[in-house]
């Protein structure tokens, strides 16, 4: 039996702050004051019995304790929200709305064919489609503001209440201009590329591991004259208009490799950026909309 002590603000206030480790910015996000979360916060623990952060400079951090709770903090809210939608939309006609997250990858590559497949199988109703990185995306599923994430697989403890279905997997890519010094036609080797200018994603973005290793397997210091960004239209103009080489998922530039306008350098070392796939929360079986819209981005991945 659920002890009535704990209230929906207990639980809301507790998965703001696991969301955005901090108490500041979830009181901000929940337009309460501070003291109000940490009160909060602090008489879920007391009920609970247990410590659920570690509080520091730097904000807060979920304790185990907290982590297992909110595996099932999170799919309860989740639960009542869907309970809401229901009474509030079928009596009017309407249907609720499917919130997909998708990586801007995905969102230029996939979303637009996979909505056009399922709204010809059949899918009613408005699709929110929110692109964005995935740590963030996967954090708006754990709270129960996606439905759905086609995004990479993360790391264990990320991925904790999570279930990951594998539909590809996205290499990365060391583009330039046509015609650009590097590209000599046969395979090049890294030492040659880094005599170029080097675009790199950001040190959080997901695939940046998978390039620090793969300079660290070939003996090589990350140059430090680089540029770092994860903004596609920044790049695109920079190495259009020089020989900077750009090192990032093949998805972000397939049309540009498609028509041209940028060449894949063969390197002479592949580099993986690992699976992508379809995101859910577990223990939920998935509501008739969301397994029409899984089935439609499973045919598209599938065709490309």
């Amino acid at each position: 039996m659920i002890d009535g002590r704990i209230k929906l603000r207990h639980i809301s206030c507790f998965l703001e702050v696991a969301a955005r480790a901090g108490f500041g910015r979830a009181a901000e996000a929940l337009n309460l004051t501070q003291p109000a979360v940490s009160r909060a916060i602090a008489e879920l623990e007391d009920i609970l019995g247990a410590a659920l952060f570690d509080r520091g400079r730097s904000g807060a951090s979920l304790t185990a304790e907290g982590r297992a709770f909110r595996i099932h903090a999170g799919a309860a809210f989740v639960e009542l929200n869907r309970g809401i939608d229901t009474l509030r939309h079928p009596q009017s006609g309407m249907v609720a709305t499917l919130s997909v997250g998708a990586l801007p990858t995905v969102a230029a590559r996939i979303m637009p064919r996979a909505v056009q497949r399922a709204r010809a199988a059949g899918l009613a109703g408005a699709i929110a489609i929110e692109a964005g990185p995935n740590g963030w995306l996967l954090e708006e599923l754990k709270q129960g503001r996606l439905d759905l994430v086609v995004g990479r697989l993360a790391g264990p403890t990320v991925m904790m209440g999570l279930a990951f279905e594998h539909l590809y997997s996205e290499p990365i890519v060391f583009v330039a201009r046509p015609h650009h010094p590097a590209q000599t036609g046969h395979p090049v080797a890294l030492a040659e590329i880094i005599r170029h200018p080097l675009i790199l994603p950001g040190t959080g973005s997901i695939i940046r591991p998978e390039i620090d290793r793969l300079f660290l397997l070939e003996g090589i210091r990350t140059p430090a004259e680089r540029i770092e960004t994860t903004d596609p239209s920044f790049s695109r103009a920079h190495v259009l208009a020089s020989d900077a080489v750009w090192v990032i998922s093949q998805g972000v530039v397939a049309s540009d490799l498609e028509d041209g306008t940028l060449v894949r350098l063969p390197l002479s070392t592949s580099i993986s950026g690992g699976p992508v796939g379809l995101t859910t929360r577990a223990g939920h079986g998935p509501t008739p909309e969301v397994e029409l819209f899984f089935n439609a981005v499973r045919e598209v991945a599938r065709a490309l």
